[in-house]
């Protein structure tokens, strides 16, 4: 069942919260919209088991009785689908276990199960359930389960705001709505499910961020690990991103000082393993979108330099010069995602919130001085769990990292 973008951004036009932790006023929208999850990608088997019948919704509807602690292979072949000694025809298949959980490769699922494939005999596993229940089995996997309950609420709005847009952006044009790793956000399922989650979640059900004139329309709420004390701006580390406030470079001092990665350095990475490197992720990037970019014909890494910084003298632009002379300008984002990419363990860039000295005249490059975890957009983690160890409300949490964001309930 999917909810039309518009009738969401009708739902979003209610009662703003401001900082009010009053999350009582009765909603619009009767209940929460259902969302895709993409579990496995591209897989050639799987393993499910069920402790009740899971009834195909496929053309042909069918009972099928798993067992509750075995195993039973999935997989695709030119006949149909082969489910234990079970053959059923070709096509995309449906396992709707009602109430009772399903067991993907030993992870544990509320909602449907869909098997859709791809082609060659592979398939993409998509999760389909109610957003509330998949955010219960995301915040405290985003989020460090300890933290005080302010800031997992934080979360869980940031979440759903976050898995609202995408739903209505990426997933319109596609048979999923968010990936289930760190391309969209981490979800374990009921496996990562925990009180606090459950409370997190049930305790800010349906309020999402806007911005815009009058109530606004929900945006995408980037949030990382530790900001550094230097939030940077979504349209300066993702290009093509808008330049909104909320999501705008932001100075947070040492507000996020509790985590170990807010001072990092140096790390010495050599220009030949950095070459290596950059081809690897130029090679991942033209199969990506389909077609050859400038950066595979990039010749041995000559010298690297800060190109560009924000307000706050955050990096957001670094220079690539090869030893031809050619020149590459990349979002400091997307350098650090080229240095970490097919990088071996304990030679990675925790962010690009750093000073590069990238000297021609050394075989090395050294990153020093950094800051930060993560991208840096959006909420900082580590920053709203200080604030609410400090007495904040998850709602002056976002405020402060959002700003000028309003608190919306939608349904």
């Amino acid at each position: 069942m999917r909810y039309p973008l518009a009738r969401l951004i009708l739902a979003l036009l209610l009662i703003p919260l401001g900082c009010s932790q009053d999350t009582s006023t009765q909603p619009i929208a009767a209940q929460a919209p259902r969302i895709r999850v993409l579990l496995v990608e591209d897989a050639d088997h799987v393993d499910l088991s069920a402790g009740a019948p899971a009834v195909s919704l496929d053309s042909h509807p069918l009972a099928l009785q798993f067992p509750e602690t075995t195993d039973v292979p999935a997989s695709l072949a030119a006949d149909g689908w082969h489910l234990g000694r079970l053959l059923i025809r070709a096509g995309a298949l449906t396992l709707a276990p009602g109430d009772t959980p399903i067991h993907v490769n030993g992870v544990e699922y509320r909602g449907d199960i869909r098997l859709i494939p791809t082609g060659s005999g592979r398939f993409n596993v998509i999760n389909d359930l109610d957003v509330e229940d998949y955010l219960a089995g995301v915040v405290t996997r985003e989020i460090y389960p300890t933290w005080p309950l302010e800031a997992i609420k934080a979360q869980a709005v940031a979440s759903r705001t976050y898995a609202l847009y995408e739903t209505h952006s990426a997933g319109v044009n596609r048979a999923w709505d968010v990936f289930g790793d760190e391309r969209s956000q981490m979800y374990g399922g009921i496996t990562g499910e925990t009180s606090k989650s459950r409370d997190a979640v049930s305790q800010t059900q349906g309020i999402v961020l806007t911005y815009g004139p009058g109530d606004g329309v929900i945006f995408k709420a980037y949030f990382s690990s530790c900001c550094g004390g230097v939030a940077q701006a979504a349209a300066d580390a993702f290009p093509g991103e808008p330049y909104i406030p909320p999501l705008a470079e932001r100075y947070e001092g040492d507000t996020c000082n509790s985590s170990k990665y807010f001072n990092w350095g140096p790390i010495v990475i050599s220009k030949s393993e950095l070459t290596r490197r950059f081809h690897v992720w130029a090679q991942r990037q033209s199969r990506e979108i389909g077609r050859p970019i400038a950066e595979l014909t990039m010749s041995s890494v000559y010298r690297i330099d800060l190109q560009q910084v924000n307000r706050y003298g955050r990096p957001n632009r670094a220079l690539i010069t090869d030893t031809r002379g050619v020149q590459f300008s990349w979002p400091a984002e997307q350098l650090r995602t080229a240095v970490n990419t097919d990088a071996p363990t304990g030679s990675t860039l925790p962010s690009s919130f750093c000073k590069i000295n990238g000297n021609p005249n050394s075989t090395s490059v050294t990153f020093y001085e950094g800051h930060g975890f993560g991208h840096g957009v959006g909420m900082c983690q580590w920053c709203a769990e200080s604030r609410a160890a400090a007495g904040q409300n998850f709602a002056q949490i976002l405020v402060d990292a959002y700003p000028q964001a309003k608190l919306v309930r939608a349904y």
